[in-house]
């Protein structure tokens, strides 16, 4: 697409994608001309970024026809949001779209290349970067192996026995930082084993899934490896819990007689009492229960069949695991194109979002919206059948059910808000954004949120902006909303409304930006909460902790000068270092104070 076809991408979008540590920093960057290089192939921007190290850092924007589809960056960032290297590279894009340099993607240069000018490129390539030839070489063996999704997918069980028993945590490590290293490696290298039961399945093969997921749960079941990790990573839960929706799947497709489902249910069972004194709850008994029903139990087939009403599938259902298989069986459904059973057990067991994107995939888009109108109650449930109505090119009917879920109340709404918000800004829908903006800030008010209604509504902001802070004062918000609402005032620069909510609470991550955003406008107010902050950590002497009275006895030194009041303060200041004199280490801290000012 050219310049004049990029999507609209609004500042207020990039804070939302950022940290505001990190925005501050990358528009510093993007100030100061860090930004080089900057080209643009298709719907993907590439940029170098100077920063901290001798190479620049490699930015990747990928657009979508909504805007930000994808950022990446080569630093070493992961603390939350986008870095400050992607922020830089966005703001370019967004003020300064001169420096972007159009270039043909890659696709249309190859189109009409020759076999031998492209095998002699690759070639070439690959010997430059082996790397390259590594790729090449694993995408290639991966096309053969599904160019026959029928075939059954070859695997070596003992490699997979060896390659488990290499991700178990080692004995000698057992460090507080060691342990956590070792339960991050251990989650990412068993998740890429149980990858491989994945693509088992995909190709329909269970019995081989099977195989590959019974080698790995021997090994951990075999090794005390629980004892050697701390029991707060909820990766590791997340990949045990990976294991047994695996385990689900592949009971169900592979081919099994009765006895050998026997076999399983005993043998996952067992299984399942071994993990228990770790996971401090069932794993595997949903897969065990598969086992006990396949495929040929009466209920199931009633509803697979269309015999059952809407929810009627689980009148009778006792087994709590019952929707983890129902949605096993799904998947399944939907990988042997068996479409109308597909429909029949989503609606029998009340799956009205499954239902409805299946609608949608089948390209029955209009039952789909009705649907989804008439039966899905919660935003989340709505954005995932509007996010699957855009991805099949249902751009129209993708607004209209995001629109009906601005209506309704529960998790997500303000996710679903904001999804609306940009995709009906770049559909050049203004009013229809500038509606769910407002619902995105109301639903969860933040400055980012504050900042893109004022992007939408232009012209209108005067009217609007009053309604925003008006709603804002009648919140009464705990936790971080309090800390981003107190954001929204300090911007606006309504300082009776941030001192009366930080007065309201004892969060620091309120009342200290207030603090600092009021020294000059307020201080007697200033004064009196930073000495309310620091002496009851010097009074109940937490040692560890004086720095952070003194940043406080800082703050309101400052806050003394702001009000001609200094001597009073350093009065103040003396008299609590002599108070508490024999705290050796809270002493010098005062003493160094007091030289400040």
């Amino acid at each position: 697409m050219s310049s004049e076809q990029w999507p609209t991408v609004t500042e207020a979008t990039v804070r939302e994608l950022a940290r505001s540590t990190s925005y501050d920093r990358g528009q510093s960057y993007y100030e100061r001309g860090a930004v080089s290089d900057v080209v643009q192939r298709g719907e993907t921007v590439r940029a170098d970024v100077e920063g901290s190290q001798y190479q620049p850092y490699t930015v990747t924007i990928e657009f979508d026809d909504a805007g930000v589809a994808r950022t990446d960056c080569s630093c070493p960032y992961d603390h939350g949001g986008i870095c400050k290297h992607r922020v830089a590279v966005l703001l370019t894009y967004i003020r300064d779209s001169e420096r972007v340099s159009n270039r043909q993607p890659i696709s249309e240069l190859i189109a009409d290349a020759n076999r031998e000018t492209l095998q002699s490129l690759l070639v070439e390539l690959a010997d430059n970067r082996p790397e390259v030839a590594d790729w090449v070489e694993t995408r290639l063996t991966t096309a053969d192996d599904e160019s026959d999704t029928t075939a059954s997918v070859s695997v070596s069980l003992d490699s997979i026995r060896r390659q488990t028993n290499h991700a178990l945590p080692k004995p000698g490590q057992r460090g507080h930082n060691d342990a956590y290293a070792e339960a991050e490696r251990m989650a990412e290298e068993l998740d890429a084993l149980i990858e491989q039961a994945r693509m088992a399945l995909e190709a329909g093969d269970g019995e081989t899934a099977l195989d590959v997921l019974a080698a790995i749960t021997d090994e951990l079941a075999d090794n005390r490896w629980a004892g050697l990790l701390p029991h707060d990573i909820p990766r590791v839960y997340e990949v045990l819990g990976d294991l047994s929706e695996a385990f689900i799947e592949a009971i169900l497709t592979a081919e099994l007689t009765e006895r050998e489902r026997d076999d399983w249910e005993e043998r996952l069972t067992e299984w399942d009492g071994q993990f228990q004194h770790f996971m401090g709850e069932s794993t595997f008994r949903a897969a065990a229960d598969a086992a006990a029903q396949g495929w040929d139990d009466a209920r199931v087939q009633q509803a697979m069949e269309g015999d059952l009403d809407g929810g009627e599938f689980w009148e009778d259902e006792e087994s709590r695991y019952a929707e983890d298989i129902v949605t096993a069986r799904l998947t399944i459904l939907e990988r042997e194109n068996r479409i109308g059973e597909y429909l029949n057990l989503a609606e029998a067991a009340a799956q009205s979002q499954a239902y409805a994107k299946m609608l949608v995939q089948e390209g029955r888009t209009e039952e789909a919206v009705d649907y989804t109108i008439e039966r899905l109650s919660t935003p989340g449930a709505v954005l995932e059948v509007a996010t699957t109505l855009r991805a099949h090119d249902q751009t129209q009917a993708a607004l209209r059910v995001a629109q009906h879920g601005l209506t309704l109340e529960g998790f997500r709404k303000d996710t679903l808000a904001e999804w609306l918000r940009d995709r009906a800004a770049s559909a050049g829908d203004c009013e229809l954004a500038l509606k769910a903006a407002v619902t995105a800030f109301e639903a969860s008010p933040s400055l980012s949120a504050y900042q893109a209604v004022e992007e939408i509504a232009a012209d209108d902001w005067e009217g609007i902006q009053s309604n925003l802070l008006e709603f804002l004062r009648t919140q009464n918000p705990r936790g971080n909303t309090a800390a981003r609402s107190v954001e929204v005032f300090l911007h606006e620069e309504q300082y009776d409304e941030a001192i009366e909510l930080a007065d309201s609470t004892s969060q620091t991550s309120v009342i200290e930006p207030v603090v600092e955003a009021v020294i000059e406008e307020r201080p007697q107010w200033a004064i009196s909460t930073c000495k309310s902050q620091g002496e009851p950590i010097i009074e109940n002497g937490q040692h560890d902790s004086y720095a952070t009275a003194v940043r406080w006895l800082r703050r309101a030194g400052q806050a003394a000068q702001a009000a001609d009041e200094l001597d009073e303060w350093r009065e103040y200041v003396e008299t609590m270092r002599d108070d508490h004199y024999p705290k050796y280490k809270l002493r010098p801290m005062l003493d160094d104070l007091l030289e400040e000012f």
